[in-house]
Order: C-alpha cells, then structure tokens, then sequence
C-alpha cells in the first residue's frame, strides 16, 4: 500500500496530523503564555511575573533593548497575572497582564514595553491552542 506514491502521500500526510496534534496538546499543557517584548531604549531589570491567586512568581533575565522572552504560567484557580518590572529610572512598575487567566487556558498576553515608560499589553484567550509548535516560536 506505502509503495505507491498516493499511498506515501496518505502516510506523509497522516504523519503530518499527527505531529500537529502532538504540538496541539503539548502547548495545552504549558498554560497562558506572558510574551514581554522590550521596544524602549533601556535595560529593563527586576522583571518577574506573578500569578496573583497561587503566589507563584516567575523570575525572568533582564531584558536588554530589542530583547524579548516568553514565560509559561498555569494558574491553579482563575487569576490575575501581573508583571513585575524596574525601568530605566529605576522605578518599579506593576502592570496587569492577564485579567482572569484559568486552569487550562491557552491564553496569550502580548506586553510590549515601549520608549518613553509606558506599555501595550493585549491579551487573547482561547479554549484549545490552535497554533500548535508554532505557539513555542
């Protein structure tokens, strides 16, 4: 059955779906995504991520300019998700990221932090993480 090329395409293709839905339920499992995009000129320290209900605190490198990182979290009841960071003035700042984040959810909050002091935070949820392995780049 394999020998043919219709038949290599079939297992190519069910090769594929496979693959996919692997990435599917592997991203399900690593929760909401915080995604910290630094677009100002400055070094931004002190950065952590904090999940309000649980009190889990997510440590994150310093963020130099253009520099970006992406931390998992997976709250264990709805939660608000806030992260922690020091300016280039060396002023604290708490922004909220994540309104009600849950258990099993595939949300994603884009937080670009930009010149000048101030930040753009968009978050989106969704039920099942469709994007898959491509959620991860």
């Amino acid at each position: 059955m394999f020998r043919t090329p219709v038949g290599r395409l079939l297992l190519g293709v069910a090769g594929l779906c496979v693959f996919y839905f692997l990435g599917v339920a592997l991203r399900q499992l690593f929760g909401s995504c915080v995604d910290i995009r630094n677009a100002s000129t400055e070094t931004v320290r002190d950065v952590s991520v904090k999940v309000e209900s649980g009190g889990k605190i997510y440590d994150v490198p310093n963020l130099a300019p253009r520099d970006h990182r992406r931390i998992y979290v997976r709250p264990q009841a709805k939660s608000q998700i806030t992260l922690k960071i020091t300016d280039g003035t060396n002023r604290p700042r708490d922004i909220m990221v994540f309104d009600g984040a849950q258990p099993g959810d595939c949300g994603v909050s884009m937080v670009t932090i930009q010149p000048g002091h101030s930040t753009v935070s968009e978050e989106f949820h969704h039920p099942v993480c469709w994007k898959s392995w491509l959620e991860f780049m």
